[in-house]
């Protein structure tokens, strides 16, 4: 038995035993613990958690984002049979520009507001993986020739498709000039002018409001099926990993603690803690919504010995705290990291369900009115938002 979850059938990314930390000057600070995950062709996953939880950083090792040092990582990152970490850093870039593309949470930060949208989405179009044009090769590609009207024709055709409004006049206004809602749709075409094959998006949508921000996952759930993508998804929102995914892995405190199937996640969740934020959605019938799980994600430099989780964990027993526990498949696409479905243990613990930890979270209408409330959090994602609808601001 190993730490190792389950791998998709046919996958075009697999990370293996991932280690990334952080020299600083109060000490190491271990952000994420191992974690494995895989995607497979045709396949949208989400990894899942509250912010603080690692899943930012992960993103960013496996698209090598991190400087070494101050960041140290280990493991391995497989993308289509080559290995990711072994690549000179030119053929990584060529790759990266080609065949893998990236959306961040933050539209505003991403786009430079010196520039046109247009001269940003016609140089990704005509230099996009291509890090080692110089001078002389850049200005020729870029003023002689038809490259540069091709490349124009191609990001017009893409602001088309991720349907904005007025696509010549965007072309020539600076990202200061457009909504939040335009600069998410700018950065999507972006993201796709090169048609990868692989498009890892960070908290997409996070910063707009509830009808925009569903008209983005619209969009991006079209754009997925018309151009057969592989996605990863990173996320704090429940909400959108189920309207979007396929499978899920939830993270907490830098560990994958739960996989499976999006539907079957939802329906008898696991992990304790996988429970707790399911636990925390408001149900549409009427009763009372959960607290939310008591405490924080841990601290890094100094994180809990053996399950990062059992300082918040209702169930907690001995054996959580001395040692990890091992990710344990339970069938092809479902795999848990929690002592309590051992069933190699000398007296097997019980098993939890949702309706056991929804009880013991107790209601915010079990609450007297006269009552303070408790430094807990107030919704299933630890930032203070509905967890049906994101309008946080990034996470680790």
């Amino acid at each position: 038995m190993s730490l190792r979850e389950p791998v998709a059938d046919d996958p075009l990314l697999t990370v293996d035993d991932l280690h990334v930390g952080f020299e600083s000057f109060d000490g190491f600070a271990d952000v994420v613990d191992g974690v494995s995950l895989s995607v497979g062709r045709g396949e949208v996953v989400t990894v899942a958690g509250e912010t603080g939880c690692g899943k930012s950083v992960t993103m960013k090792a496996i698209l090598r984002l991190l400087s070494e040092p101050p960041a140290r990582i280990e493991g391995d990152i497989v993308f289509d049979g080559t290995h990711l970490r072994d690549l000179p850093r030119k053929e990584f870039n060529r790759l990266k520009g080609r065949r893998m593309s990236l959306v961040f949470q933050d539209p505003m930060s991403s786009l430079n507001p010196t520039f046109t949208v247009g001269e940003q989405l016609v140089d990704t179009a005509q230099f996009g993986g291509r890090s080692d044009t110089g001078v002389l090769e850049y200005a020729r590609r870029r003023y002689l020739g038809s490259e540069r009207a091709e490349a124009r024709e191609r990001a017009l055709e893409m602001l088309h498709e991720v349907q904005m409004p007025d696509p010549e006049s965007v072309m020539d206004s600076y990202p200061t000039q457009l909504s939040g809602g335009m600069r998410q749709r700018v950065l999507i075409a972006q993201a796709l002018l090169n048609d990868p094959d692989l498009l890892i998006a960070d908290e997409i949508g996070t910063a707009l409001d509830v009808t925009i921000h569903d008209q983005i996952l619209d969009l991006l759930h079209d754009l997925i099926d018309d151009h057969d993508l592989s996605v990863l998804m990173i996320t704090h929102n429940l909400g959108v990993a189920r309207q979007v995914s396929d499978r899920i892995y939830v993270m907490y405190g830098g560990r994958i603690v739960e996989t499976a199937p999006t539907r079957r996640l939802f329906d008898d969740p696991k992990h304790p803690y996988t429970q707790g934020l399911v636990a925390s959605i408001p149900r549409l019938t009427g009763d009372a919504m959960a607290e939310g799980i008591d405490g924080s994600v841990p601290e890094y430099l100094d994180p809990p010995t053996g399950c990062r989780f059992h300082p918040r964990c209702p169930y907690a027993h001995d054996a959580c705290r001395s040692e990890r526990p091992e990710m344990l498949p339970l069938d092809r696409q479902t795999g848990v990291e929690c002592v309590l479905y051992d069933d190699m243990q000398t007296s097997p613990y019980e098993q939890p369900t949702l309706e056991d930890t929804r009880s013991r979270m107790g209601t915010i209408s079990d609450r007297g009115s006269d009552e303070p409330p408790e430094a807990v959090e107030s919704s299933v994602m630890n930032d203070g938002t509905d967890p049906t609808v994101s309008d946080g601001a990034g996470g680790t």
